[in-house]
């Protein structure tokens, strides 16, 4: 399966990337199979909403329905002429996102009560942020930690084996009553993320180009 970067007119029923994203609609709403082609690098440049809906198979509804969610998430614009543009996601952007994300959730710890941090430190990786954005009291705050918990986190936590980020993860829920060293910890934590959201690119890219 090759990377395709769609453009305008051009033809995509039939390309691989649709090939194989119309199977997994089988098993999936249309916005996590499109959201997941995004993160993992299978599909970039501009592509009509039609033709996505005729690549997958299925009605231009949940297609177009799909695309408002990942508009707002962040990962594709809409253009005037139906078309959308995929989301340039290159390292630096993924390695901001969660230096982002590192500085919000550790305002967010120092606002907690002693209880909520004992509570914080008991939850998986997915509930642990979930329960940030939660208590973060700024709308806008709240839906940048949202996004990115929601669209990032969960996309790296489905795709990895955990190894790598597990160990960080723990060590980091260890150090919610040191402020000090909590900064120290999202610092390795924020690249570990990072890393290994690159690395699943990377890895897809490399897959793909070694298709036929």
């Amino acid at each position: 399966m090759k990377i395709c970067v769609y453009r305008k007119n051009y033809n995509v029923y039939n390309s691989p990337i649709m090939l194989e994203l119309r199977k997994k609609y089988k098993s999936g709403s249309a916005a996590e199979i499109i959201r997941n082609a995004i993160l993992s690098g299978e599909i970039s440049g501009e592509i009509g909403q039609n033709e996505f809906a005729d690549s997958l198979g299925i009605s231009r509804i949940p297609v177009r329905e799909a695309l408002i969610n990942l508009e707002y998430h962040g990962l594709i614009a809409k253009l005037p002429n139906q078309h959308v543009r995929i989301i340039s996601l290159d390292d630096r952007m993924i390695r901001d996102i969660f230096s982002d994300m590192s500085l919000l959730e550790i305002e967010t710890v120092k606002t907690l009560s002693a209880g909520n941090l004992q509570g914080l430190s008991s939850l998986s990786q997915i509930g642990f942020h979930r329960e940030l954005y939660m208590n973060t009291h700024s709308p806008l705050r709240k839906n940048f930690l949202r996004i990115t918990t929601e669209t990032y986190i969960t996309f790296i936590i489905e795709h990895s084996d955990g190894a790598k980020i597990s160990p960080v993860f723990e060590n980091l829920k260890h150090a919610l009553d040191d402020i000090g060293i909590l900064r120290a910890g999202y610092t390795v934590y924020a690249e570990v993320l990072a890393s290994e959201l690159i690395r699943i690119r990377n890895d897809n890219r490399r897959k793909n180009h070694a298709e036929p």
